[in-house]
């Protein structure tokens, strides 16, 4: 049975980690809020860009993009895979890797071989244990500490695109966590090359200014790098959410355990207190009958 002052040091270390815990849940609060607001402002636009491109009319297109259209055999499929740079929050880069090890799985069962390119450190140590199932997995450093997001988003769209010009790999994956609300998240897989086509039932003749290929040439590379914008911004939505939930558990828990031990403590010192007394009073009784 612990004594007092094991009792004590225990409530003090519960008590600091409850001040980190607390601290930390607040500043993941303001910073879910800066990040949803950015991930919201951006999110109709991304979404009505790769809408208006996916819903064009491919019969009526006479030239010939792989961005587009895609590639016959698929041989390669690059993944980029985003997770956070830090822990602490909850099961986030878990179901990240989760999912990504499905997806894998599911590409090697087609015949199909993978590349990785990992934004965020976590992923990169989760999959790292998984090496031998990946034909090659790079990692983008320092992507949410350098610079600004979008013009890393827009690097890393013209670096996808050169490796899919050059014909390293054959199709462009996105795996991302898409944000819902802050209770509300979940891993999605976006195809990003060539484009997914959405069903059009408008007979409407689409009408390209100055001409199609100047179009598409100018507008599908900056749909790449919007939508890798739009998913890196969701992604770190999601992180701060779930590091705020993870730290509100926290805090919870150290707060459930620091009741139990004050308990604990109260009932022993309080026994201690009335054993002492005890004695006290059985020894005035002995001096007084002598």
């Amino acid at each position: 049975m612990a004594t007092l002052k094991e009792l004590r040091n225990k409530i003090g270390v519960i008590e600091s980690t409850r001040k980190v815990t607390s601290a930390m849940k607040l500043v993941a609060g303001v910073k879910l809020r800066k990040s949803e607001q950015k991930a919201e402002a951006s999110q109709e636009y991304a979404v009505t860009l790769n809408n208006m491109l996916a819903k064009i009319r491919r019969e009526f297109i006479d030239v010939e993009s792989e961005l587009f259209f895609g590639r016959k055999n698929v041989k390669t499929e690059l993944l980029v895979v985003f997770s956070s740079d830090r822990g602490l929050c909850g099961n986030f880069n878990y179901l990240v890797g989760k999912k990504t090890m499905q997806i894998v799985h599911n590409l090697h069962q087609s015949g199909k071989n993978v590349r990785i390119i990992c934004v965020g450190n976590k992923i990169r140590e989760i999959l790292k244990k998984f090496s031998e199932h990946f034909e090659k997995i790079d990692k983008i450093d320092d992507f949410y500490r350098i610079g600004d997001t979008y013009e890393n988003s827009k690097k890393l769209a013209e670096r996808v695109i050169h490796e899919f010009s050059v014909g390293e790999v054959d199709k462009v994956d996105l795996i991302y966590t898409h944000y819902y609300s802050a209770m509300n998240h979940d891993v999605l897989l976006k195809e990003m090359i060539p484009l997914s086509c959405e069903p059009n039932n408008d007979k409407t003749d689409t009408v390209f200014e100055p001409n199609v290929e100047k179009v598409l040439s100018d507008l599908l590379p900056f749909n790449i790098g919007i939508q890798i914008y739009q998913a890196a911004l969701e992604s770190i939505a999601s992180e701060q959410s779930s590091r705020m939930t993870s730290m509100d558990n926290a805090t919870r828990n150290a707060d459930n355990l620091l009741s139990e031990f004050k308990m604990k403590y109260n009932r022993m010192r309080q026994a201690k207190i009335t054993l002492e007394l005890v004695e006290v009073i059985s020894g005035a009784k002995a001096i007084a009958k002598e």
